[in-house]
C-alpha cells in the first residue's frame, strides 16, 4: 500500500523551493525514480530551474518531458500523466492524482498558504486506509 507522507514547513526556517530540491536530491541518490507534480507550467519551469542551480556540488537529474529513449530520474510535469516505473510522487498541485496508488510513496508539503487544502488531502487519504505519516520541518 502507498504510504503517505506530509512534510510540515516553518515558512521562517524552509522554503517550499529548497524543501522540494532536497527531497528531489534525496530521491535521486536513494535511486528512487520521482514524478515532481507541479500545479502550472510556470512552476514546473521554476522547479526545473531551481533544480540547475540548487547546489554548486551537485547535480540532480531531471526533465519536464518524459522520452521514450530515457528515463530522467526527477519528472517534473504540470499534467497528471500514468508513468508506471517512478516509486516517488512529490504532489505540489491542489488535486490529488486519480493514479496515486501506483507510487510506493507520496509527498505532500503544508504550508501557511494551502493548509485548508493540504487538511482536505489528508482527510483523503486517512479515510480510503492510507498510512499517514507527518513531519515537521
Amino acid at each position: 500500500m502507498t504510504r503517505i507522507d506530509f512534510y510540515q514547513l516553518d515558512p521562517q526556517q524552509h522554503s517550499v523551493d529548497r524543501v522540494v530540491c532536497e527531497l528531489c536530491q534525496k530521491a535521486y541518490e536513494n535511486k528512487q525514480f520521482t514524478l515532481l507534480l507541479t500545479q502550472s507550467e510556470q512552476q514546473s519551469a521554476h522547479l526545473d530551474r531551481q533544480l540547475w542551480v540548487f547546489e554548486d556540488d551537485s547535480f540532480i537529474p531531471h526533465d519536464a518531458q518524459e522520452s521514450e529513449e530515457f528515463m530522467s530520474p526527477i519528472l517534473i510535469h504540470n499534467e497528471p500523466a500514468l508513468t508506471d516505473e517512478r516509486q516517488l510522487l512529490i504532489n505540489l498541485a491542489d488535486a490529488i492524482p486519480t493514479y496515486f496508488a501506483q507510487f510506493e510513496r507520496v509527498i505532500e508539503l503544508v504550508t501557511e498558504n494551502n493548509r485548508a487544502l493540504a487538511r482536505e488531502h489528508y482527510n483523503y487519504y486517512r479515510e480510503r486506509g492510507y498510512p499517514l505519516t507527518h513531519h515537521k520541518l
